[in-house]
């Protein structure tokens, strides 16, 4: 979840303005103040009876080190206020709720009852319409059946696809991808990640050791920055060599992190 993401992010700069923060604790009981000159500011201490006092160009770090303790201090209380709001929000947040009053229905209401938001199973329904598999036609060497009853050219892509259909990611081999210059190409497997709704397209190298099969697969990925689809973001990629195979935690690690 995105909040989530955001508490964890919160968490960080926190600790990185406490860090700030200990740096120079004897700046925190100096108060500076400024006024603004025709050619930039002059800085002034205020001593005790709220007087103000030059502060000469030598003495600059005093400021700065001054200023940035003084901005550090209201960063961090920002920020502990945003987290606990956030956490308050988390608390009594209901992810489901709006598909919960869906799904509760008994199937006899539901029957007549088009939901606001589609359940998971009309979604992939509608998701496979436009995505449809196994659209390569460039005849396999070699197949391998998967799980889920497809074939596929590799051992490799037999595990990926089999590892999609352990976590329930609906998934499709080959589909075909059109590009803006009107040429196609077809990504090894086209995943969804149900909580986001997002297509993400995930290739496998499996010769990444063989130099023309690098530079194909190389191509293949300037293509898709080409036309709007950013790695990382929109295509994921694994591969493997003959003294480096197919890692199954790093290929679990992008799993979780990109498709749950």
């Amino acid at each position: 979840m995105l909040l989530r993401e955001q508490v964890e992010l919160l968490d960080k700069l926190i600790l990185e303005a406490d860090r700030r923060l200990k740096v120079d604790k004897t700046s925190s009981d100096r108060r500076i103040c400024l006024s603004k000159r025709a050619h930039g500011y002059q800085y002034y201490e205020l001593d005790k009876a709220g007087q103000r006092v030059y502060i000469p160009a030598e003495h600059k770090q005093m400021v700065r080190e001054s200023l940035q303790m003084e901005y550090d201090e209201k960063v961090k209380k920002v920020l502990l206020e945003t987290r606990s709001h956030i956490n308050r929000f988390l608390k009594h947040y209901d992810s489901d709720a709006v598909e919960n009053v869906y799904n509760k229905l008994c199937e006899g209401r539901k029957a007549f009852v088009t939901p606001i938001i589609p359940t998971d199973e009309d979604y992939v329904r509608e998701w496979k319409k436009t995505h449809i598999g196994q659209q390569n036609s460039y005849p396999m060497a070699t197949s391998y059946l998967t799980e889920q009853g497809e074939q596929v050219r590799s051992k490799s892509e037999k595990i990926l696809a089999d590892l999609f259909l352990k976590h329930q990611i609906p998934y499709l081999y080959e589909p075909q991808l059109k590009l803006k210059n009107g040429s196609s190409i077809y990504p090894d497997f086209a995943v969804l990640n149900l909580q986001t709704r997002k297509t993400i397209y995930w290739e496998h190298f499996g010769l990444i050791s063989d130099g023309e099969y690098a530079s194909k697969a190389l191509h293949k990925l300037q293509a898709y920055e080409e036309n709007g689809l950013e790695i990382g973001r929109d295509i994921l990629f694994t591969s493997e060599s003959s003294q480096a195979p197919l890692d199954i935690r790093t290929v679990e690690k992008k799993i979780k992190a990109y498709l749950l």
